[in-house]
């Protein structure tokens, strides 16, 4: 194998296909980018068996591609990246010699690496899946950047790891969820489907760190895995197995009480608020009535306080509940909007928190009871 490229652009696509790696691979050569040469052109595979990223390298006036030898080795992802990116230079030439060892040359000097030799690399089934959609680049960023956060972080259910899709005729309702809140962003796709996957989030982040804004993505997906394609690049996740929670139901389909209020003062009124904490948790009240409404903490081994929001329009009963304040911080932050609409239900019951411009994306918190 023995290959010169434009530096900067094998740089970039190396970087996108090393985000499937492990660190804490258990197999030597899922460490490893493998580099494939033939048909005339360039494979790049990184895997952890989870997630596996492949991307098709194709000779052009973008990357400088000249193949004078083709073959297959696996190099080590952190010591290429590490020495494609220092080299000063614009093109590097890259040669197998003696079966394993890699010859890295620019126009200063040479660096010799031990690689692992390709037949040892496992084999992974880009079979492309039987579902098929397509997504702006922006939709998706959209749905992980407003349904991620919801997900939990333990591995207790696993399902709840994930972003649940699940398409019924040209809508697409995403939802993210710990048990405690939601998150759901519903998105109208071009043609009419029918499925109901999990995505691991962690999948779904790597993918949005990949694609470019004007990119266009085909989403293929059956009951096992999940393909993003753009770009010559397939992005390939397998699925999380379980029945995903029915989260309609948690739904509010009625109001008592609903305020209209500025997503910055309220934002920053519970984020001062974040040191006082009950157990690790930081618990704010809201005490809401036409007259005003109060957001207020307390903590017996720390203090108290109590602000009044100034920019909000109140309509309704008078709702006094106890949420958690980093569930409430996220949704906003999260929905992005200048005001923000929260709908009470009535005491106890969950909580809706939306975007009154945007009906596409809810949020959903839990109450917890306050006994102080």
């Amino acid at each position: 194998m023995h290959f010169s490229i434009d530096r900067k652009y094998f740089y970039d696509k190396l970087s996108i296909v090393s985000r499937a790696i492990s660190v804490f691979s258990p197999l030597p050569a899922l460490s490893g980018i493998c580099i494939d040469l033939k048909d005339g052109s360039m494979i790049l595979t990184g895997s952890d068996s989870n997630i596996s990223i492949r991307t098709v390298i194709v000779p052009g006036e973008l990357n400088n591609l000249d193949i004078e030898e083709e073959g297959s080795i696996i190099i080590d992802s952190k010591y290429l990246l590490e020495i494609v990116r220092k080299l000063d230079c614009k093109n590097i030439e890259i040669e197998v010699i003696d079966y394993s060892l890699v010859r890295i040359s620019s126009d200063n000097g040479q660096f010799n690496l031990n690689g692992i030799r390709s037949n040892e690399y496992p084999d992974i089934d880009f079979t492309q899946p039987n579902h098929h959609f397509v997504l702006k680049a922006t939709d998706l960023k959209s749905i992980v950047s407003q349904t991620v956060f919801a997900c939990s972080d333990k591995d207790q259910r696993p399902v709840l790891t994930g972003v649940n899709f699940n398409s019924q005729g040209n809508m697409l309702y995403c939802s993210g969820t710990d048990s405690y809140r939601l998150a759901r962003k519903t998105i109208e796709l071009n043609s009419s489907q029918d499925f109901n996957i999990t995505i691991p989030s962690k999948s779904l982040t790597e993918v949005v760190r990949s694609v470019s804004d004007d990119d266009t993505i085909d989403i293929y997906a059956d009951s096992k895995k999940a393909q993003f394609v753009f770009d010559k690049t397939i992005i390939q996740t397998r699925l999380i197995d379980g029945t995903f929670p029915d989260v309609q139901r948690i739904i509010p389909t009625s109001c008592v009480s609903k305020m209209l209020v500025d997503s910055y003062e309220i934002a920053g009124t519970i984020d001062r608020t974040n040191f006082i904490r009950n157990d690790k948790v930081h618990l704010i009240k809201l005490e809401c009535s036409t007259a005003e409404t109060h957001v207020k903490t307390y903590s017996s081994e720390i203090g108290n306080s109590d602000e009044v929001l100034t920019k909000c329009e109140y309509e309704g009963e008078d709702i006094s509940l106890t949420c958690n304040g980093t569930y409430m911080l996220d949704a906003i932050k999260a929905l992005g909007c200048e005001k923000v609409l929260i709908e009470f239900s009535g005491f106890m019951k969950p909580i809706k928190v939306s975007n009154p411009e945007d009906a596409s994306v809810l949020m959903i918190l839990v109450p917890i009871r306050s006994y102080d």
